[in-house]
């Protein structure tokens, strides 16, 4: 698909909702199908679903915060026993050129 097409769609995603939520905030408590006794609420249903949102929000960013905690200490754990190798690694040279030497 064109990118201006999926740009075109994008600009239509964005402005009917703030456009219904203008002529709701406009003129409250009219009916907007003429003849029908649908009236909008959307101030309502966006608290509705962003008091549903929020708390799944914030357990999926607890979850990652604690998943970049544990890949961390992880990682020190290992750069810790590399370290150690490397310690081992030197001190058996160093022995080993001791011998040589004598």
């Amino acid at each position: 698909m064109h990118p201006a097409v999926k740009m075109l769609i994008g600009i239509i995603l964005l402005v009917v909702p703030l456009g219904l939520y203008a002529y709701e905030f406009m003129y409250p408590g009219t009916h907007f199908f003429q003849g029908t006794p649908y009236e909008l609420h959307l101030r309502a249903s966006l608290l509705t679903v962003l008091q549903g949102i929020i708390p799944p929000f914030v357990l999926v960013v607890g979850l990652f915060i604690i998943w970049l905690e544990l890949d961390e200490w992880k990682i020190e754990k290992e750069l810790k026993e590399e370290e150690k190798k490397e310690k081992k690694g030197k001190k058996k040279e160093l022995k080993e050129e001791e011998k040589k030497e004598e």
